[in-house]
């Protein structure tokens, strides 16, 4: 039975398309835990879509602190949501997300041990930082639609972390890395401890994690940060066909605008272009080589981008507890439990007056400025001013996640299993914004004048009676805002919410039949799940006071019940031709209290025409339910000036933005087909390529109101349901709440080869070597936000590209692992290919649009010393991009301006880490 179940494991593994597991982990998995994940039914049945198992060697092998750094690094994934991708995320600093084939993580379903984990967002993500790495035995990952399977979200596949359940004593890690400039500290330290109890019929396991990374503060602290990439408007430009770009891609690129002692611009040719030095000192501003009038090249010129977050700082800390006890011979009791709690906080960005109003009668003006004023008769002036001095607006975001199971198991015969459990998850997220300035109080404390009986200067606020406790603000001269005046003009915006799960699931599994050429296995099950949240914001974010963010607050809810079936069938086995012959089909009905009911499915097929070669593949349609922020965040009034092109007037108009309760699910269609080869005569020898297509509409977006407008215009009926008029036509309201209007496309090819070289041959020095590449090739990602207009996302890496959609035609990663004796090394690259910074532009719209392709080389080795039966210590130690490469220069275009897209590119440079396990 064990050779049959190896002899399955192991042409499993040569199927998965991003297998990076190591030789001890593909002996020791068997093959019933494998395939948990790609299919419900539990025969032992190779499913035809895509899986990758990942061993808890692997995570050691690499020495990644994070199993989600660890699954980033195939090329499937894109790390879209990270430490050094979120610095300018006021709510999501610091998360570790997954997102497979890179189309949005709220596409990639996470479940743990098979069963769905409570969001840790409001938009339905699952951060990875509560899941304590040190308990897990393996992750699943599943490349293809599994909807049917698993229901909502699972449109790009699945990620199943699962526990150990086999740990039989403990196990202590810890861990420390630093970079090369002496930043990005981070530590770990973990323990985990497994037993069986009652003469073996119940086991529990209890893990508890702790990490802390103190990220990489400013991106002024890299050589290639203080370049001061940016994008800026040509000034040689003519116009259209002229061959000249309109942007250039260039450094020191800063602020025309403002700077951070403050800078008047405009008003009387007196007073324009002088910038206030520290102590309110007049200097004439330097405007750069040439400016576009928002940035320019050199200069005097505040730059924001110098002081952004490389990496975000942030804390986790884990407990996870799992066990189950043999109630009577067939039926079980099981539980998991686990509690998390995330802390992170980011310096996002200054605060900044585009421009402040200042009177004449400030009498904080410096005296030869005030002489340029009254010479000139000039009244009042606009400073534009960078608020460095006055504090960075700071995200500090806590959240605490519990999630607890309890269910029963059991067997109806040796042929049948039944399965029911009840879990309750709760989230609790605590985003406080520190240091928001409150632009109110930050008006009226500029707004100074002498105050006439004590002759010190005063608010004319606090003279009217408007502004009670207004402290004037002195804001001449980078430093001269006094404290009591910070305090008066900052503030802490606040939001608060609770999200909570619960699900009540069963399911039934076993074998129908036979055909002849093997089981034919049956899997159906039942789930009801509940979903709501509350949320609260404070008064000034509700009143939308503060500069940015103004969290508000929001409650909602939903529920859906779905049922489920599968079957797979081996129809032939054994034949000319015709070695083995599957099917795999699945169908899930889910009805939603928001949305009524929607029909997912799933066909498959294996072909194996000879042993040493398999061909798979699937089609399948998938689902993505509105999650809870999309359909109640809170509706919102804003106004805004429209063109209308019909009347052809401009009117004043009310918009409408906020979550929409009457959202429908967006839909998937997905194929999956590939072929495994696995010689035997090449033994150890595995290639394997799968093609992959998903086709999303009726994809969740909002439009901006001029869009919506146009698009109706030219005839998009759909779009102008958003539009309401009056009996004469005119617009008296435009909704830009979110709809189901966008659509994208994605297909591409996985590629996957890995050569178990034979002890014998590896130049004579013994030992076990294993080689493997991961590639994939993205074809197409097209996106179109509106229904009407489509970009091209890939073979792009544009920052700024619809939330980062862009993705390069080409990744990969190659490793290298050699054991011998006690000693295992480990080496590995990472390819990013060439791409370029916007598929859409051409000479006409930038100077450069080429970004060269990346090589980065990641080191490793263990060391195994026993020192007793069955306790032993292991020390480690690797190195991270070890050339330290530079990353490429990508910038964001954005007045907090990045020079690289972390996405794709390492921000951080060469870093070491080291450590020690011991288990025993």
């Amino acid at each position: 039975m064990s050779t049959r179940l190896s002899a399955c494991a192991a042409a499993l593994l040569a199927g998965s398309l991003l297998s990076s597991w190591s030789a001890a982990a593909q002996e020791s998995v068997d093959a019933d835990e494998i395939t948990v994940t790609a299919t419900r039914v539990k025969t032992g049945f190779e499913a035809p879509t895509p899986v990758t198992a990942i061993s808890v060697e692997d995570l050691q092998a690499r020495g990644t602190v994070n199993v989600a750094d660890f699954l980033n690094e195939i090329p499937s994934f894109t790390p879209t949501m990270t430490p050094a991708t979120t610095s300018l995320s006021s709510r999501e600093n610091g998360n570790n997300t997954l997102d497979l084939r890179g189309i949005g993580a709220n596409r990639t379903l996470v479940l743990i041990n098979g069963r769905r984990h409570v969001p840790t967002a409001s938009n339905g993500t699952v951060n990875l930082n509560v899941v304590p790495s040190i308990a897990l035995s393996r992750v699943e990952v599943v490349t293809g639609g599994a909807s049917a399977s698993w229901g909502s979200d699972a449109v790009a596949g699945v990620v199943n972390l699962i526990a150990d359940k086999k740990l039989d004593g403990a196990r202590i890690e810890v861990q420390q890395g630093i970079s090369q400039r002496g930043d990005a500290q981070n530590f770990r330290i973990g323990g985990a401890v497994g037993s069986e109890l009652a003469g073996g019929r119940g086991y529990l396991m209890l893990a508890a994690e702790y990490q802390r990374d103190k990220g990489v503060g400013a991106q002024s602290d890299r050589s290639w940060g203080r370049k001061r990439w940016g994008l800026i408007g040509n000034p040689a430009d003519t116009g259209p066909n002229d061959g000249i770009p309109a942007q250039l891609i260039a450094q020191d690129v800063n602020l025309f605008f403002a700077n951070e002692g403050g800078l008047v611009l405009g008003g009387h040719p007196a007073i324009h272009g002088i910038r206030f030095g520290p102590g309110g000192t007049l200097v004439p501003n330097d405007f750069g080589e040439f400016n576009d009038g928002n940035s320019q090249v050199g200069g005097d010129g505040g730059n924001m981008g110098q002081y952004s977050t490389l990496s975000v700082p942030y804390s986790r800390t884990n407990v996870f507890a799992q066990g189950d006890y043999d109630v009577t011979d067939d039926i079980s009791l099981f539980f998991e439990a686990g509690w998390a709690r995330t802390h992170a906080v980011t310096e996002t960005v200054q605060s900044f007056a585009f421009p402040a109003a200042i009177s004449a009668q400030n009498p904080f003006i410096p005296a030869a400025f005030r002489t340029l004023l009254e010479d000139n008769g000039v009244a009042g002036f606009n400073l534009f001013r960078l608020n460095t001095d006055i504090g960075f607006i700071t995200a500090d975001t806590t959240t605490e996640t519990f999630r607890g199971l309890l269910g029963l198991k059991g067997n109806f015969s040796d042929a049948w299993s039944w399965e029911t459990y009840y879990e309750y998850g709760q989230t609790k997220f605590d985003s406080r914004q520190l240091n928001n300035l409150i632009v109110a109080n930050f008006r009226n404390a500029v707004d100074v004048v002498e105050d006439p009986l004590t002759g010190n200067p005063v608010c004319r606020a606090t003279l009217t009676g408007g502004a009670p406790g207004c402290q004037p603000l002195n804001p001449f001269g980078h430093g001269s805002p006094s404290q009591a005046a910070i305090d008066y003009v900052n503030g802490t915006g606040l939001l608060q919410s609770r999200l909570t799960q619960q699900v009540v699931a069963g399911s039934i599994n076993g074998v129908l039949f036979d055909l002849g050429a093997g089981p034919v296995g049956f899997a159906a099950g039942a789930e009801y799940r509940k979903e709501k949240v509350r949320s609260s914001a404070d008064e000034t974010s509700i009143n939308n006071g503060f500069l940015i963010v103004n969290a508000q607050p929001f409650d909602g809810g939903y529920h859906v019940v779905e049922g489920f079936a599968e079957v797979a069938a081996p129809l032939i086995a054994g034949k000319p031709g015709i070695e083995l012959l599957e099917v795999n089909g699945a169908i899930r009905v889910t009805d939603y209290s928001t949305m009524g009911s929607v029909v997912t499915w799933k066909l498959g097929a294996n072909w194996s025409p000879i042993p040493d070669l398999r061909f798979r593949g699937t089609i399948s349609r998938d689902i993505r339910a509105p999650n809870i922020g999309e359909l109640f965040a809170t509706t919102r009034l804003s106004f805004a000036n429209v063109l209308d092109p019909v009347t052809e007037t401009n009117t004043f108009t009310p918009i409408i933005t906020g979550g929409n309760p009457d959202l429908d699910v967006e839909k998937a269609d997905n194929k999956t087909f590939g072929v495994v080869f696995q010689p035997g005569w090449a033994e150890g020898l595995k290639l394997s390529v799968d093609y992959y297509d998903i086709k999303i509409k009726d994809a969740i977006n909002s439009l901006a109101a001029q869009e919506a407008v146009n698009l109706c215009a030219q005839g998009y009926t759909d779009v102008c349901s958003t539009i309401t008029r009056d009996g004469s036509g005119t617009i008296t309201r435009i909704s830009a709440q979110l709809i189901n209007v966008a659509s994208l496309r994605t297909k591409g090819l996985d590629f996957e080869a890995s050569y178990r070289v034979p002890e014998s041959s590896f130049l004579s020095l013994g030992g076990r070597m294993t080689a493997r590449v991961l590639a994939t090739h993205v074809m197409d990602k097209e996106f179109s936000p509106n229904g009407a207009v489509v970009f091209e996302r890939a073979g792009e890496v544009n920052p700024n590209a619809n939330i980062s959609l862009s993705v390069p035609h080409w990744r990969g990663t190659a490793s290298l692992n050699y054991d011998r004796d006690a000693f295992s090394g480990f080496l590995q690259t990472r390819y990013v290919g060439s791409a370029k910074y916007d598929n859409s532009f051409t000479i006409e719209d930038i100077n450069d649009n080429k970004i060269g392709a990346q090589w980065y080389f990641n080191i490793g080795a263990r060391l195994n010393v026993e020192v007793a039966d069955n306790k032993s210590v292991q020390f480690f130690a690797g190195v991270n991009n070890v050339f330290d490469n530079n990353p490429p220069a990508v910038p964001l275009n954005f007045l907090s301006a990045l020079a690289t897209n972390p996405i794709f590119y390492d921000v951080i440079g060469r870093s070491f880490f080291a450590g020690v396990r011991a288990a025993f």
